[in-house]
């Protein structure tokens, strides 16, 4: 799981689209930031990744610095506070925190995402 997020660190960092679904189940669930109350099948969420990337044309960094990873059996949790930080073409930076979930089954010796939940704090 550790070694997942890492990938999905560099890959984001590399903008590299392709890479960042080779860890992503054809159906899987995820409940994101914005947008619909879900996205269904790997198709939805691509497009979603692909929308973040193109975004931010400067520099892109993700990651979760107190990753938690529960295993038991064929399925895997892993969740925490996720970090990112982005440069826009006029070379203004941003930087958001959010919450993210993320649940994993094996599948043909590997490990597929089969569900993600981000969400943004409200403001209390």
């Amino acid at each position: 799981m550790r070694a997942i997020h890492q990938r999905w660190a560099e890959e984001t960092a590399a903008k590299d689209l392709d890479g960042l679904m080779a860890h992503v189940a054809e159906d899987v669930v995820s409940y994101e930031h914005a947008g619909p109350l879900g996205y269904r099948g790997i198709e939805e969420v691509r497009e979603i990744c692909r929308n973040g990337l193109a975004a931010s044309p400067g520099p892109v960094a993700w990651d979760i610095p107190d990753l938690t990873v529960r295993v038991g059996g064929d399925l895997a949790v892993a969740w925490g506070l996720e970090h990112i930080r982005s440069t826009g073409a006029d070379g203004s930076t941003a930087e958001t925190w959010s919450r993210g979930t993320r649940v994993f089954e094996r599948r043909d010796g590997g490990w597929a995402m089969v569900h993600q939940h981000l969400s943004f704090p409200l403001p209390s």
